[in-house]
């Protein structure tokens, strides 16, 4: 499926993988669960949240998230011929919601920081956030 090598698309073994790694990112971003590692797409696809997604390659770049409930969590995916779902079943400890967005443009790239407000069942809460980094259309670097 398509890839992204070296600024140039193109067609190689585990390209599409990514579509499945944005959807577990999203999974945990809105189950209010730390995201440890990730990096977004070098472009923007109007397919996937503009600022909230995951691309995967091997062996880098890579995609965690941490279970900082007292909870096991259960990670169940399916699919269709059209579409992806990640669902993350536990106890519920938290939940996390897109409360802000901004951008900035620098030479041929657009920074996007995305901010989630986190609501934890006891009453707490807590504020982070995810940044994606995206090239402009015709370039093939920052």
């Amino acid at each position: 499926a398509g890839a992204i090598a070296n600024g140039e698309h193109v067609d190689e073994v585990g390209g599409g993988v990514s579509q499945f790694a944005t959807t577990t990112f999203n999974a945990a971003f809105f189950a209010g669960l730390p995201i440890t590692t990730y990096q977004a797409h070098s472009e923007h696809f109007d397919r996937y949240p503009y600022g909230r997604e995951a691309t995967m390659g091997w062996e880098h770049p890579d995609l965690q998230w941490k279970n900082n409930t007292p909870y096991g969590i259960l990670v169940d995916t399916s699919y269709t011929a059209t579409s992806v779902t990640v669902t993350l079943w536990s106890t519920q400890y938290a939940y996390g919601e897109q409360t802000g967005q901004s951008s900035s443009h620098s030479g041929r790239c657009t920074s996007v920081t995305t901010q989630r407000t986190i609501h934890y069942t006891d009453g707490r809460t807590g504020n982070d956030t995810v940044r994606a980094r995206y090239r402009d259309a015709g370039a093939t670097s920052c």
